[in-house]
């Protein structure tokens, strides 16, 4: 259990995404979007570079889905190729939360303070998509937190982007009209 000292150093903002590995995403999106009317759906296929898992460089091929419910974003994972720390999860789940999400604006300075705080990194990468960057970083919490907890700073060009519900349907709709590299499903 974090203890409430460590969770003030960390300065946590509201959850904003829950992520899930997935064994097939183009299935499973097909669920949320028919069952539950999940959508819109950003769908990419990235190799994060530079990456590092646990001091080494891995260069994973990923196919990610990205869409809200309600105030939350969802993430749907399937590796494609490659070494990656989604590939720890366990074999007999189908799927199952990896990792909860938090959209910040300083993953520089929450990774120090994770670091003094002893909370290990275990991946740590950088998505590049037509102008907007994603930095992310995996920690290693699922002993405490039950999931892997991630750091998420978004950047177009070299501004900040807070991404929530409202700038994710903008950048559908204007990925709708092959802005981004992803696809967008509706």
């Amino acid at each position: 259990m974090v203890s409430s000292s460590i969770a003030k150093k960390l300065r946590l903002p509201g959850l904003g995404q829950v992520g899930y590995v997935v064994r097939d995403i183009d299935k499973t999106v097909s669920y949320y979007k028919n069952t539950l009317g999940v959508r819109p759906w950003m769908l990419m296929e990235e190799r994060p570079e530079p990456c590092i898992e646990k001091g080494k460089e891995v260069h994973p091929v990923l196919r990610i889905a990205l869409a809200y419910m309600g105030p939350v974003q969802v993430e749907l994972i399937q590796v494609v190729e490659g070494e990656s720390v989604h590939l720890n999860h366990p074999a007999d789940s189908p799927w199952r939360i990896h990792h909860l999400g938090f959209m910040v604006q300083d993953i520089d300075k929450r990774l120090d303070a994770c670091q003094k705080l002893g909370i290990e990194v275990l991946q740590q990468g950088t998505i590049k998509d037509i102008g907007f960057t994603v930095n992310y970083a995996y920690l290693d919490t699922v002993q405490e937190a039950g999931a892997v907890i991630e750091f998420i700073q978004w950047r177009l060009g070299v501004l900040p982007l807070p991404v929530n519900r409202f700038v994710f349907n903008t950048l559908c709709l204007a990925g709708s009209s092959t802005f981004l590299k992803g696809r967008i499903v509706k």
